[in-house]
């Protein structure tokens, strides 16, 4: 079973990879911030991770926490020496299948994995799912309907190129035209397949197929700049074939 552990102390890395390796797991795989994590997770197959809550890096554990949720299915842990009630809620809503505390012991480590795993198994028993991993009930999953006149039109996902939010209303940019519909950008995100549109900044998603350029500030689609936050362009860089 191989353990994917992400801490930023070496020290604090080593002594529970050593402690998990003498448990039988392969533990061999260690990462010290957020984006070695997402590269390690899309190239190699994990069945458990173990998370320190604190990370180099603006971002934390617990946004590792909800990156793994919404892309993998994989039970994790925290690893912490929080005793801060604000921390401790903020990870509890990442739903953990269990908690590591730090300083920690042979046995402590040995309970905790033993006790992520059963937590992991049981919810997948009882049918606990996120709202993505709900049954999909749609019968056209390739194509979106929207409503021109007295008539709904259907635009093909591959013809999307991006769409831009202004207040409550979405442009869709497609290779035909545009369409402008009352919409939220966060509600189109969640009808929109992860694996080909993603959200490089608070009032864009973009056709990750559409894409002829990067930069450090923009995503080019064709001629158009589209903006891209540091954070996001980290994230969408480790999904992608990149060579220098």
């Amino acid at each position: 079973m191989n353990i994917l552990i992400v801490e930023d102390d070496f020290i604090i890395a080593k002594h529970l990879q050593f402690l998990l390796n003498g448990f039988g797991y392969d533990a061999n795989d260690i990462a010290t911030d957020y984006t070695t994590a997402t590269e390690m997770l899309h190239s190699k197959v994990f069945h458990l991770a173990v998370l320190d809550i604190n990370l180099n890096g603006y971002q934390t554990g617990i946004d590792l926490a909800h990156y793994i949720r919404e892309n993998f299915k994989i039970p994790f842990l925290f690893l912490s020496a929080h005793e801060d009630i604000a921390v401790v809620n903020a990870a509890l809503q990442a739903a953990p299948h269990a908690f590591l505390q730090k300083p920690f012991q042979k046995i402590t480590v040995y309970t905790a994995v033993k006790l992520a795993l059963k937590n992991y198994r049981l919810a997948a028993l009882a049918g606990e799912t996120t709202s993505e991993e709900k049954e999909d009930t749609t019968v056209i999953k390739d194509a979106l309907f929207i409503k021109e006149k007295h008539m709904f039109t259907k635009i093909m996902l591959t013809d999307i190129l991006y769409i831009r939010s202004d207040d409550n209303y979405l442009e869709l940019h497609t290779t035909k035209k545009k369409y402008t519909i009352r919409e939220t950008l966060k509600n189109m995100l969640q009808q929109l397949p992860g694996n080909y549109f993603f959200r490089v900044h608070k009032s864009f998603i973009i056709n990750l197929n559409a894409i002829t350029a990067i930069d450090y500030v923009h995503v080019m689609i064709n001629d158009i700049e589209i903006p891209i936050t540091n954070d996001n362009r980290t994230e969408l860089l480790s999904r992608i074939r990149t060579f220098s």
